[in-house]
């Protein structure tokens, strides 16, 4: 086996498409796959994370709500003193995200943002080799922390809702 990797569709998804075509092409590349199917509330994420002892764990999720469930997930991981590697993947998801909400919820693991069905086998596999798996966890640390700080610095300005009414559009 090239690693135990659990796979599951976060608590209220139902969105099943993306996270089977993972499981397809990580089992193809040898790794053995628990797939928890769709709308997996992150106790059970976890209380199978202890029991099997996986390598890493991928969370998937097309709806935004996940975005949040995502976060809820990891912060269950680090409170169970769970800290293997986060996938993450889903059409709601973003590197941005990852970087300013996953991955600070989840501050003794990491967390990947995995952009499509193909990244999986390349970054476990990456994360699974004791020859790359530190630089490859280093680089995308320093590549969230960049992207962290490039939002900070570049947020757009905010005003008051009450000014923001006085500017409002006047059509008529």
């Amino acid at each position: 086996s090239s690693g135990k990797f659990l796979i599951a569709t976060v608590k209220g998804d139902v969105h099943d498409i993306g996270k089977n075509i993972v499981s397809v092409v990580l089992a193809c590349n040898n790794f053995e796959v628990i797939d928890l199917g769709v709308m997996v509330p992150a106790e059970k994420i976890v209380e199978t994370a202890k029991k099997e002892h996986v390598d890493m764990i991928g969370l998937s999720g097309l709806i935004t709500p996940s975005l949040e469930e995502m976060i809820h997930v990891v912060d269950k991981l680090e409170e169970a003193d769970i800290h293997v590697p986060v996938l993450i993947g889903g059409a709601t998801t973003s590197k941005l995200h990852t970087a300013l909400k996953i991955m600070p919820a989840y501050p003794h693991g990491i967390v990947v943002y995995q952009r499509d069905a193909a990244q999986n086998v390349i970054s476990a596999t990456k994360l699974m080799n004791p020859q790359t798996r530190d630089s490859f966890v280093s680089d995308i640390q320093s590549e969230y922390a960049d992207l962290r700080k490039h939002y900070v610095e570049n947020k757009p300005a905010t005003v008051p809702l009450e000014e923001a009414r006085k500017n409002k559009l006047k059509l008529f």
